[in-house]
């Protein structure tokens, strides 16, 4: 499987989890399907890492998409314009590839690595960010087992397992806790990645940008319009 495919499945995932959120909220299925799409994230975010030429230009590019995805996040899933409750997913795969750039700079110096990326892991809970402090570790997983596919894949079903028991343990509804437990299936998707990129036109990278804001734009008209008719019987 190369890149472009899983961020094609990754991609599919997102909006079939977003629709499911704004559109059919009592449809559980959309939920646990839209959980496979971060850990797929995290693990092509690793990959765009190793690959760049310049992690700095990948860094602003992140920030300026989730600072354009804010308000359109927030509109879908909180019904305003703005809210402290929770930031997107995007901000996470920022503060995740900085873990990743700390670990490679500083794995000289255990001691300044392992103060940075905790307080990273910090920065995520405080920020609220989706998903706290699991893309940081899922992002450091995956990288320290960069040469190791099935070690990858394995990081990939622990650590959601691991972030499900702690939702268990914080008082998270047992139903959230069983969805998110569908995060580990991103496995089955990582394990065939092939180290190819296919497809990598500029144009293509865009659109796979625009589509995170974009469809969540779309998503909110839909639910204020009800314009898809089983949105109804929500």
């Amino acid at each position: 499987m190369s890149s472009f495919l899983m961020r094609l499945f990754a991609l599919l995932f997102m909006m079939v989890d977003h629709a499911g959120l704004a559109l059919f909220p009592n449809v559980g299925l959309f939920r646990c399907i839209g959980r496979l799409a971060f850990p797929m994230y995290c693990f092509l975010l690793v990959q765009g890492f190793v690959h760049t030429k310049d992690v700095w230009a990948y860094a602003r590019r992140l920030l300026l998409l989730a600072i354009v995805s804010e308000i359109p996040f927030d509109l879908l899933i909180f019904g305003r314009i703005s809210s402290a409750a929770e930031q997107n997913v995007v901000f996470s795969l920022l503060l995740a590839l900085l873990s990743v750039y700390v670990l490679k700079s500083l794995s000289h110096k255990p001691w300044p690595c392992v103060l940075s990326l905790t307080a990273l892991c910090a920065a995520a809970m405080a920020a609220r960010v989706s998903y706290g402090w699991l893309g940081i570790l899922l992002c450091l997983g995956f990288y320290s087992a960069r040469n190791n596919r099935f070690r990858q894949a394995l990081y990939a079903v622990l650590l959601p397992l691991f972030y499900a028991i702690t939702l268990f343990f914080s008082g998270v509804d047992i139903g959230w806790v069983l969805t998110s437990l569908c995060a580990c299936l991103s496995a089955i998707f990582i394990l065939p990645y092939n180290g190819r990129r296919g497809p990598h036109l500029p144009v293509l990278s865009f659109l796979f940008y625009l589509a995170y804001p974009l469809h969540l734009l779309v998503l909110w008209i839909i639910r204020m319009m009800h314009i898809i008719p089983p949105y109804y019987l929500g």
